[in-house]
């Protein structure tokens, strides 16, 4: 069983918002693993992510790494080693600035910070 509810904090002036992971069975699980890799097929063709499938591919690591009983400190540097600023759509790193994960996967709870998981690029956008 899974149940991820994820808290993201991007903009200073944006409130945060929540998604909830929530997968009873093994029906559920092949649901996930199967959005995981339409969102892998995306990024094999170059194409890039958005903030939903981004959240979604974090989520499955972190859900991932706990039933590999990773450690918390392990799970969340090898984190940003997932997705780099070329792979998420414009806006996608800032609004993904901090990921706070509850997670509880086969009875496990634990609590994951990622913390700039997607490295912003230092884009400017002009006026024309």
């Amino acid at each position: 069983m899974i149940y991820i509810k994820a808290t993201v904090k991007g903009e200073p002036d944006v409130p945060p918002l929540t998604r909830v992971f929530q997968y009873a069975d093994k029906t559920d699980e092949l649901i996930l693993h199967h959005s995981v890799e339409m969102a892998r097929e995306k990024l094999g063709k170059n194409m890039k992510l958005n903030v939903n499938e981004a959240l979604l591919l974090y989520a499955y690591f972190v859900a991932s790494e706990m039933r590999a009983e990773k450690r918390v400190g392990i799970i969340e540097k090898n984190a940003k080693t997932i997705l780099s600023s070329g792979q998420a759509m414009v806006g996608v790193p800032e609004t993904l600035r901090v990921l706070v994960f509850d997670a509880v996967v086969d009875g496990r709870r634990e609590w994951v910070v990622l913390r700039q998981p997607i490295p912003a690029s230092g884009y400017i956008m002009a006026a024309e």
